[in-house]
């Protein structure tokens, strides 16, 4: 199962998602498009849906397990991942107008971002991060072993 080697502990997440804000960063700077190659058309809606969505997914985490009264909320937690990522894609549109060679302001590209972050973060809470507190519960339960030896005493 996929959460046996995801962590718990808040600051991993916030690692990973100031390593993706600064991925983003670098790529919204460049220009990434290949020259030579087939033209798929919307392909670059679909590149911007699954990068949001992986960090909608690690912020949604680092919420999770930063702010631990909040997780009765996860609606609202969802919703607030929601609006961040709307946020950093509608300035990741922007910095792109400052970059030679790509258009910025592409109000598609920007509903996919926010629609990744939304999808990540619901991903997230819904599958993973449960998945994750069932591991815990299960570990902190004594084996059999513990209560034989346990037993024996």
């Amino acid at each position: 199962m996929i959460t046996t080697w995801l962590p718990r502990r808040p600051v991993v997440y916030l690692f990973f998602f100031v390593s993706w804000l600064v991925t983003l960063w670098f790529l919204s700077a460049g220009n990434p498009a290949p020259k030579n190659g087939p033209e798929i058309p919307h392909v670059d809606k679909v590149a911007h849906f699954v990068y949001f969505a992986i960090g909608g997914g690690l912020m949604m985490a680092y919420a999770y397990y930063r702010w631990p009264l909040w997780r009765r909320f996860r609606l609202r937690m969802v919703m607030v991942v929601f609006l961040l990522s709307s946020v950093i894609g509608r300035l990741d549109e922007y910095h792109q107008t400052f970059t030679p060679g790509r258009s910025g302001n592409d109000t598609g590209d920007w509903i996919a971002d926010s629609l990744g972050g939304l999808f990540g973060a619901s991903v997230m809470v819904m599958v993973l991060l449960p998945g994750l507190e069932r591991r815990k519960r299960d570990s902190d339960k004594p084996r059999k072993s513990q209560i034989v030896a346990n037993s024996l005493d």
